[in-house]
């Protein structure tokens, strides 16, 4: 599903901190897998993510996701890769003038769906994440758990092969974290390849998924049903 073979993204100031890269990593991650990416921040988990949904290139290296060299996709073909995946980030927050289902309406309208699709996808999805009764309110109704969890319904509507993560926890109170890595096991239980950056220490290590430890830019360890921060 996803191979990485020797791949090094260095920035223009030669620094392999997360903030500026990762350096020489091979990584395997099946179809249906559920992989942490952990570490301090400046360890490399989200330059993987971007590299991975190809939001950055790699300076040098290979990356193949379902069959596909990345380096040979051409920016025409750049969007149709993306629909291989659901990428949940705080980044591209929800339109606040706009409802629930407007809001995951607007996603399935760009990849061409037929409304018959989108009146059925829709309430499927925010059932899922366990907020179908908030399909016709407003962003400004939400708490910050439930405005989350419409990100999560928004990223799984168009039935993503990959669904990636940046500390999707982060600002969350434990309660509302907790129930937020049940629905990405949900998610992951219906075959969808779930990839989390994360720093939450206890979740990680109660969800006894593969945990995949990164430092200064190159993976420390790589451990299945792991702990964070643990290496073996």
């Amino acid at each position: 599903m996803i191979h990485l073979e020797k791949v090094t993204k260095q920035y223009d100031n030669n620094s392999y901190t997360d903030e500026f890269g990762v350096k020489n990593i091979t990584l395997e991650i099946d179809s249906g897998e559920f992989v942490f990416f952990v570490g301090k921040s400046g360890a490399g988990k989200s330059t993987l993510l971007k590299l991975i949904t190809k939001d950055i290139n790699p300076t040098s290296g290979d990356i193949c996701v379902s069959n596909l060299l990345l380096s040979q996709l051409g920016q025409k073909q750049l969007p149709y890769y993306r629909r291989i995946f659901g990428i949940i980030t705080k980044e591209i927050g929800l339109l606040e003038n706009k409802t629930v289902y407007e809001n995951l309406e607007l996603v399935m309208r760009v990849t061409q769906q037929p409304t018959k699709t989108i009146k059925e996808k829709i309430p499927k999805a925010l059932g899922l994440v366990g907020i179908k009764q908030k399909m016709y309110v407003y962003p400004s109704e939400l708490s910050e758990g439930e405005r989350f969890k419409v990100l999560m319904a928004r990223a799984v509507v168009n039935n993503p092969l990959i669904v990636v993560a940046d500390e999707p926890t982060a600002n969350l109170d434990y309660e509302t974290a907790w129930d937020i890595m049940n629905i990405f096991n949900d998610i992951n239980k219906l075959g969808t390849t779930v990839l989390i950056a994360t720093h939450a220490t206890q979740l990680v290590t109660v969800m006894k998924k593969r945990v995949i430890t990164i430092r200064d830019g190159r993976i420390l360890s790589d451990v299945t049903k792991g702990k964070y921060g643990r290496v073996l």
